[in-house]
């Protein structure tokens, strides 16, 4: 049996519960316990999922007997992430935590130190659209040589009007709170940008040599919260991987802009180029090889199936399978939690160089690169 510890009931905690109670997600049985500081909400989430056990708080919930494979999924406002995954891992539990992971890169390291002492597992959602089909076409295009030495990588998202909080899901009004959510698009979808970054391309050093934020104002019934939270955020970043081979990456997200909507991601290479469709919804999952023949350009075109589990039920998915029942081995559980750190302070860096001016370095974790991860 399978036993989830939910803490949130709300719009993704109930895409978790769908998750947790589909076949094809987690095979076999499984018991979900739930709580939220809201009563109403939690209420209602129990309204309509009956099989859930709910319970008044977090402590009552994980003071619940442990058993082996025990997960809390936290899927709360960002402002509580540290103190609910400390109280989680210190409870016995392996913590599959949304993103954005922490608020800042102390509260990351604290947890980090935790997750290593205690041996447990910390993963991170913004897991969710690592390992689709096109990207990892991607990796092994790259790998192979068949678009020779990456030489440059573009990865340009921008929408004019996306913002979470303001233009969909206007109901969860902490998004337009900095205080409560950490941050505005960089905080929110750059884990993702960050993740399938790090999927492709597992730099062992990212230089972020600058950045800018920016909150473009617009009208509406936010319009003084509008300019609280970055918007559009782009940044000059170089990665390096453990040959020390350096490629410099071109990275713009945007959920508000005056400008065009824009989407381009793409590895430049001395032989050719990659672009692909990273996110379920963009496209229908094509990557595109661009090379030379006899002095002429060439394009080529492979299609993939969507995966049959969506992408709001991958991470808890992936999360099950990591932790198997409490047979992960040690040092695997240390890497999951490391790479989800290092990913985090990468988002953190665009942040920290726009706000300062001044160049950030992040660096994988020395044991990452010891076991291989990179």
């Amino acid at each position: 049996m399978t036993r989830l510890f939910l803490v949130g009931a709300g719009f993704i905690a109930r895409e978790h519960a769908n998750a947790a109670f589909d076949q094809r997600v987690i095979p076999g049985e499984v018991e979900l316990h739930v709580t939220d500081s809201n009563s109403a909400v939690l209420d209602d989430f129990v309204d309509h999922f009956p099989q859930a056990i709910a319970h008044p708080d977090a402590t009552t919930m994980f003071d619940v007997p442990r058993r082996a494979g025990d997960i809390a999924v936290i899927a709360t406002p960002p402002v509580s992430h540290h103190a609910l995954v400390l109280q989680a891992l210190d409870a016995g539990l392996h913590v599959l935590c949304e993103k954005p992971l922490m608020m800042t890169s102390a509260e990351a390291a604290d947890v980090e130190e935790t997750a290593r002492v205690t041996g447990l597992v910390l993963e991170c959602c913004d897991i969710r659209f690592d390992a689709l089909p096109a990207t990892q076409q991607v990796r092994r295009v790259i790998a192979d040589g068949t678009i020779g030495s990456p030489y440059h990588v573009t990865f340009v998202n921008t929408a004019q009007r996306a913002r979470t909080g303001f233009d969909h899901l206007a109901q969860s009004g902490w998004f337009r709170d900095p205080s409560v959510s950490g941050g505005g698009v960089m905080m929110d979808w750059g884990p993702y940008d960050i993740a399938v970054l790090d999927e492709v391309l597992r730099p062992v050093r990212v230089e972020i040599v600058h950045a800018w934020a920016s909150a473009p104002r617009t009208g509406g019934p936010f319009e003084e919260e509008a300019t609280r939270l970055e918007q559009h955020v782009g940044a000059a970043m170089v990665l390096e991987d453990g040959d020390g081979t350096r490629v410099p990456v071109t990275y713009e997200r945007a959920a508000a802009t005056h400008g065009e909507e824009r989407s381009t991601v793409q590895v430049e290479g001395s032989d050719g180029a990659v672009t692909w469709d990273w996110l379920d919804w963009m496209g229908d999952g094509s990557v595109r090889l661009s090379a030379d023949s006899a002095g002429a350009p060439t394009q080529s075109t492979t299609s993939h199936p969507l995966p049959e589990v969506g992408f709001h039920a991958r991470p808890l998915a992936r999360m099950v399978g990591l932790v198997d029942g409490g047979r992960m081995a040690p040092e695997e559980a240390v890497a999951v939690t490391d790479a989800a750190v290092f990913r985090f302070d990468w988002v953190r860096a665009v942040l920290e160089c726009a706000e300062t001016g001044r160049p950030v370095t992040v660096m994988r974790a020395p044991q990452l690169l010891a076991q291989g991860v990179a």
